[in-house]
This record gives structure tokens, sequence and C-alpha cells, in this order.
């Protein structure tokens, strides 16, 4: 599959999830028949090696793909979005760890579990005994590997910040998944109970960051040239965009319907903050697109200062479609209010994705402002 025909498939993809999100949202988890689409329309093979029958298809066609996805569906849009990204963390292991993983397959669902806190491992021969309990673990309903981020501890009392990969069946699920938005996504804590994991299986969270721990050198691909922080960031964001411009939709169909059954036109004090949200969104989406090509122009020749930049102006462009959503929520009339409307559910997802720890507001915009000022930035995850 080339970049058209990956968004060909997520157009044919979206009319399903659009139709199935309300049901996932009361299941609250995703859906079989959706993960049984995904990997059917074969965009869960975007980011992974060709040696495994990926197509190492760039940056480009996985925004356009997640927007897609997201506009019919920000729960799975996120969902489907991480899975297909999560294949660039795994090209950071080894060769002979990613045979294993991806076995006969052309492509792996994973979850990663970001709060490195979450857990610790200590040393042991051939590896590491990891214990912990991790929140959001997205995709971990119809997993196949868990990858989860902890603390390495040593024998001086020291800790490196290490993510470790292990089988599904290596860790225990517990349902905690209720939440007031992206209830689609199933996104359950889970345990790991005194595992030994190989050495081979864990890799430097630091060195996934700033691309040092080889993965370039590994592949030829232009792909795996990209830092991997910017691109979680679009990872996490575009589904907030998604949601503005599915609540934007659904606001202009339900408008319409009003208007064919009255004849009448009512509420046009709102038209200037409909407006306002509109432009918003417009905004919100340039703004991302054009982080989008300065990460496909610099790639990891960019500075730990531009990368900051990146994840900011990624950051604004998911407050503004948040602010735009809740605007839209608050001018659709009662009808607005009820849990199966589209809108309703466009504010709940995006007011709960807009939380990710790659978000944090001050820290974003206190960095952005620290560079304006001609001073050292602060946040790591970058």
């Amino acid at each position: 599959m080339n970049h058209e025909a990956c968004i060909q498939a997520a157009r044919d993809l979206a009319p399903l999830l659009r139709e199935k999100a309300r049901e996932a949202e009361v299941a609250r988890r995703p859906l079989d028949e959706v993960i049984d689409a995904a990997r059917a329309s074969g965009l869960l093979s975007m980011m992974a090696p060709k040696r495994y029958g990926g197509y190492e298809l760039d940056v480009d066609t996985f925004f356009e793909v997640v927007l897609i996805l997201s506009e019919a569906d920000a729960a799975m849009g996120w969902l489907i979005g991480f899975y297909i990204e999560h294949a660039f963390w795994l090209a950071e292991f080894p060769e002979n760890v990613q045979d294993e993983v991806y076995g006969d397959a052309d492509h792996v669902l994973a979850p990663a579990a970001l709060n490195i806190g979450g857990g610790t491992a200590v040393p042991v021969d051939g590896g590491w005994r990891v214990n912990g309990r991790w929140s959001w673990g997205t995709g971990i309903v119809h997993s196949t590997w868990v990858m989860a981020g902890c603390l390495a501890m040593d024998s001086d009392g020291g800790a490196t910040p290490m993510m470790f990969l292990l089988p599904r069946d290596a860790v225990e699920t517990v349902d905690t998944w209720h939440i007031s938005g992206m209830c689609g996504t199933g996104s359950l804590d889970f345990i790991i109970d005194d595992v030994v994991v190989p050495a081979d299986r864990a890799v430097p969270f630091l060195g996934l960051l700033d691309g040092s721990w080889g993965i370039a050198a590994r592949s030829g691909s232009t792909l795996y040239s990209t830092p991997l922080l910017p691109l979680l960031a679009l990872a996490a964001g575009l589904p907030c965009l998604g949601a503005a411009r599915g609540a934007r939709a659904a606001f202009g169909e339900q408008m319409r319907q009003k208007i064919e059954a009255t004849g009448t036109v009512k509420g046009e004090g709102n038209f200037g903050m409909i407006a306002e949200a509109s432009l918003s969104i417009e905004a919100a989406e340039l703004l991302m697109r054009s982080v989008l090509a300065d990460m496909m122009a610099r790639r990891h020749d960019a500075s730990v200062e531009e990368r900051s930049a990146w994840v900011a102006k990624v950051a604004h462009a998911v407050f503004m479609s948040r602010n735009a959503t809740n605007t839209i929520a608050s001018l659709v009339g009662a009808s607005g209010a009820m849990l199966d409307n589209p809108i309703q559910r466009c504010a709940r997802d995006i007011n709960t994705a807009a939380n990710h720890v790659v978000f944090e507001r001050e820290s974003r915009y206190g960095d952005h402002a620290r560079q304006l000022f001609g001073q050292p930035i602060t946040n790591t995850l970058v």
C-alpha cells in the first residue's frame, strides 16, 4: 500500500467507526468488529518494517490517515493511530527481538505505557526482574505484546528510565476504565508481577526519544530518522483535531436538519461564536501541518529546542481544538446533552485526550516562553 491507498483505506474504514462509536463507548472497549476491520484494512502495517511486510510509509501518510479516522471517532482514531505509531517504537529493539514479535505477521498490536514511575526493574542473570502497575494501557484489550516504561535500578541505587517489551500473557489487566471520555479505547491498567524480561527486550527510554539507540542506522528508511516524541505528539494531537472537526460537521448537519424542518434559522446571535470556533479549528490544523512539514524537513537534524517548539505548537493546536469543541457543544441546544449525540461524545473525548502528559500545559508553554527569552528549556520529554 502506498500513500494514496492508505488514505482511501482510511476513508473506507471511517463509516464503520462512525457507526460503532456509541456502541464502543457504552462497551468501554474497542469492538472486535472494528479491530478486525482495521486489521483487514492494511493500515496497521503502515509504519512496520518492510522486512515483515510493512510499508514504512512516512509521517504525512500517518497524519492524513489518523485525522480521517479521528473525525469519524476520536477514540478509535486514537487507538488505531497508536497501534500504527508503536511499530516505530518496536523498530528500536534488536532485530532478533523484532523477528520474535512479528513472527509471520505484518503488524503488531502493542500498547506502550509512558508512566515511567509505574514500576521498577532490578538486574538478574540474563535480564531484568520487573514489577509494577501502569495506567493508560491503550490498546491492551486486543494486544499481542506490551511495552512498559519503568525505572531500572543499579547496584549503587541509581535509576535509568527503560522501556521493557513483554508478551501479552505476561501481564494482568485491571478494569479501571470508568471514565468520562475516550471510553471506547478500553485503556485498562495492567500489572507486571515479578516477571523476568530478557536483556535484549529492554531499551533506554531517552535513547528512544533522541534516536541515539540506533534506529536510523539499522534502517535506510526516512521514516525512522524522525524524532519519536514529536511523532507521539501528533499521534495524541490528531484525534483531538479530529474530534473538533467531527463536532463541527455534526453541528452543521444538525442545524441543517432543523432548518429543513422549520424553514427558519434560529440562533443567529451565536453565528459569530460558531464562526470563531470553526476558524480556530482550521487554524489548529494549519499549525499541526506546519509542524508536520518542519518534522519531515529537519528530522533528527532538529535541535532539542526545535523539537520542544514543535510539541508546544501541537499542544496549542490541541487546546484550540478543545476550546472550539466546547463552544460548539454549548451552542447546539438541549439535544447536545444527550449521550448519543456525536457532538457530546466529541466534547467528552477531547476533554479527556487533551490531558495527555505530552501536552502538559504549563511545561509546554513555559518552555516556549523560555526560548523567547533565550533561556534553556526544562522539559526533558522532547
